[in-house]
């Protein structure tokens, strides 16, 4: 069975070729029954902006602290997506909760 751990919103930045813009992001971090961690990334912008600023289907979240995770899209994103689009980084998976700490630091807080 899967132990959620906790699920919250943090601030960061969004780049995409050193054009920036803010944005919250999600993490998602459960501890599944081998007892390795899962943190799920996830953030929903405009997504007017991210065409503007020549986005396509990659971008990277600059989460608290510095620490630069690439999100992407599903498909190629075009005007007939919806106005506000949700990014995505593939799920970390962790093995100690030490490992966590290091790589997820904003999770210790709040």
């Amino acid at each position: 069975m899967t132990e959620h751990l906790k699920e919250a919103g943090y601030s960061g930045q969004i780049d995409i070729g050193g054009s920036r813009s803010p944005v919250t992001y999600k993490l998602k971090a459960c501890r599944e029954d081998d007892g390795a961690f899962h943190v799920a990334v996830s953030l929903t912008t405009s997504r007017d902006w991210l065409l503007k600023h020549g986005f396509r289907r990659q971008a990277t979240l600059v989460r608290q602290g510095g620490y630069q995770t690439a999100v992407h899209f599903e498909e190629t994103l075009n005007v007939a997506d919806n106005i506000s689009v949700t990014l995505r980084a593939d799920d970390a998976v962790i093995a100690s909760m030490d490992e966590l700490k290091r790589k997820f630091p904003e999770l210790q807080t709040g």
